[in-house]
Formats: C-alpha cells, sequence, structure tokens
C-alpha cells in the first residue's frame, strides 16, 4: 500500500513537472524559433529551425518582388505565412516534446537562454529584418495628399528595393527617394522627367533633365513639394519603387477596395 502511495505521488510530480517545462518550452518557442528545442536539449534541431525560418523570411520576400505588381502582395503574404507557420509550429512541437523528449544538458542556466535569446532575436533576427527592409521591400504608410488620386493619404504602400536593380527608372514610376533638403526624410513622387528628357518649368521654360538626374512631381500639384520646389534628384538617392497598396484606412475606416491597388507605371 505504502509503495503505491509512493508509485502515485511519483506520477504526479512527473506529470506536473512536464507540465511545467512544456510551458516553458512553448514560452521559449514564442520568444525566438527554435530556443523552445535547445530548452528540450536538442541545440541542432533549433539551430536548424531558427536559421530555416531567416531563410524562410528572406529568401521569401526576395522572391516575391520577382511576382507581377498585381501578385506582389500575395507573395509578400505566403512568405510571412510559410514564415509565420514554422515559428507557431516549432513552438507548440517544442511545448509537447517538453513532456518525452528532454535530454539533460550542461547548458541549462536561465542565464544562458537569455545571451542566447539576445544574440538570435536582437542581434541576429534585427539584422536580418533590417537588410530585407533597407534592400529588398518595405512598407510604408502615406502621411499627406501629395499623389492624391492615384496614391491617398492613409495607404499603405509596399515598395521595391531591388526594382532598379533589375531595370532603369521609367516615366510614370512612383518612387521613393531621399529628401534633399533633408536627408533624414523619405519623399514619395511620380517621375515626370528622365536623364536627357524635356521637362516644361512652371514659368513655361523648357529644361533638359541632367544626367544622372530625374524630375520629379506629385499627382496632385496644389498639395505637393516636388521638384518645382526642390528640384531634380539624384538617381542614386531613389530608394525604390512604390508598387502596390496592401492597406488603407480613411476618416470613415477601412477602404478594401484599395487593397492590392497597382501603383505607378
Amino acid at each position: 500500500m505504502v509503495k503505491d502511495v509512493k508509485k502515485e505521488e511519483y506520477m504526479i510530480e512527473t506529470v506536473n513537472g512536464g507540465q511545467k517545462r512544456g510551458l516553458i518550452a512553448l514560452f521559449m518557442g514564442l520568444a525566438m524559433p527554435g530556443l523552445g528545442q535547445v530548452y528540450n536539449g536538442y541545440i541542432i534541431k533549433g539551430m536548424s529551425i531558427f536559421i530555416i525560418f531567416n531563410l524562410f523570411f528572406y529568401t521569401g520576400l526576395r522572391w516575391a518582388v520577382l511576382l507581377p505588381d498585381r501578385y506582389l502582395i500575395w507573395g509578400v503574404l505566403a512568405s510571412l505565412s510559410a514564415a509565420g507557420m514554422l515559428y507557431i509550429l516549432s513552438a507548440i512541437s517544442a511545448g509537447r516534446n517538453a513532456y518525452s523528449e528532454v535530454r539533460p544538458t550542461s547548458y541549462d542556466q536561465w542565464y544562458f537562454y537569455l545571451a542566447l535569446w539576445m544574440l538570435g532575436s536582437v542581434v541576429v533576427m534585427g539584422a536580418v529584418y533590417s537588410y530585407t527592409a533597407r534592400n529588398v521591400i518595405a512598407a510604408y504608410k502615406i502621411p499627406s495628399m501629395s499623389m492624391e488620386p492615384a496614391v491617398l493619404k492613409g495607404d499603405r504602400v509596399l515598395a521595391d528595393k531591388t526594382a532598379y536593380k533589375r531595370m532603369a527608372p521609367r516615366k510614370g514610376d512612383v518612387v521613393i527617394f531621399v529628401y534633399p533638403d533633408d536627408r533624414s526624410k523619405i519623399f514619395m513622387k511620380r517621375i515626370a522627367g528622365l536623364p536627357g528628357s524635356d521637362i516644361i518649368l512652371p514659368d513655361g521654360k523648357k529644361e533638359i533633365v541632367p544626367h544622372g538626374m530625374v524630375y520629379v512631381l506629385g499627382d496632385n500639384s496644389e498639395a505637393s513639394i516636388d521638384s518645382r520646389q526642390f528640384g531634380f534628384i539624384q538617381l542614386r538617392d531613389i530608394i525604390g519603387k512604390v508598387r502596390q497598396v496592401y492597406f488603407s484606412i480613411g476618416p470613415d475606416g477601412v477602404r478594401w477596395r484599395r487593397i492590392g491597388k497597382k501603383v505607378g507605371g
């Protein structure tokens, strides 16, 4: 009888311990892809999940920008969904496996997991996200009416940072660029003149756009600060091509019909 009681107490303690480890593994897996597996003692598996997640995130978006404009948003969603699914499933798997597939380790200390999280989530994932936003694709919120009706105040747009590595800028493209009078600011306008082309200036005079420069205008001329005020824009200051509206919200709420709208030429 005593043996049965001790056996029952042991089973209860094991179950409770497994539940606790399962919750910890799940939390760690949500804190960083693969960290739950590392907690369970499978460090190679955890590192592999971490690497695969970051590859899904970067290469998925890198491929998405190669799609035609009307499919860009779907490519981005597919890439983020694939990475997100891996993230969630790996965390759930770590939580479940913590009940039965736990290996003893020499690194099972809170400061090790904290250091690993800081290195992986803050440094590595932060660097991957930052590099992708600077060099591949980025989202921007439109704060003004200078590009209406093509782009409305409250639109959220996707800008392709790789576009002009694959092709030359074209007249009619909507682009983001460094504002020449304050290089900490990013502007969005439409290319109205390419290098070597003729531009009719506001005073009626004709001028040739210099080599290495473009002339940009806002579609809403009455509410736009553009090349009429700050002059030509250097090609190297063009950051990317605005391709599609991925979300839009105005005074009356979400503008569903604008989601997926193609922008520019």
